[in-house]
């Protein structure tokens, strides 16, 4: 009887102890990171000028998209890979192609214009 109540205290330990951690991994607890969607969707491509560079998040001032954002800066993740091949100096001029992902767009290649 007394291994049952152990175990059953156990049980019960661990299953409160992974609500916490589902809470965080959300992103709904202090400081914790969201976690990144892979990209999906169609591959869309646009023309623009790089704005800035922080870390793996790039900005770009870019034409209008067909079938995907209107003219403007936006925020792009990128691979290593892309960011290794691809002109990612501030004023630059690049054509890029991206997919749709969360929390930012994918960028899947960028070279000089």
């Amino acid at each position: 009887m007394r291994a049952v109540l152990t175990a059953a205290a156990l049980a019960a330990t661990f299953a409160l102890a992974a609500c916490g951690q589902a809470s965080d991994a959300s992103g709904s607890g202090g400081g914790a990171s969201v976690a990144e969607v892979a990209p999906s969707g169609p591959e869309l491509s646009g023309v623009g000028v790089i704005a800035a560079l922080d870390g793996r998040t790039l900005s770009i001032d870019h034409e209008g998209v067909e079938g995907g954002q209107p003219a403007g800066r936006q925020e792009f993740r990128a691979y290593a890979t892309v960011l290794a091949e691809g002109p990612v100096e501030p004023g630059a001029r690049v054509s890029f192609k991206y997919q749709a992902a969360e929390p930012l767009p994918v960028l899947t290649e960028l070279t000089a214009r």
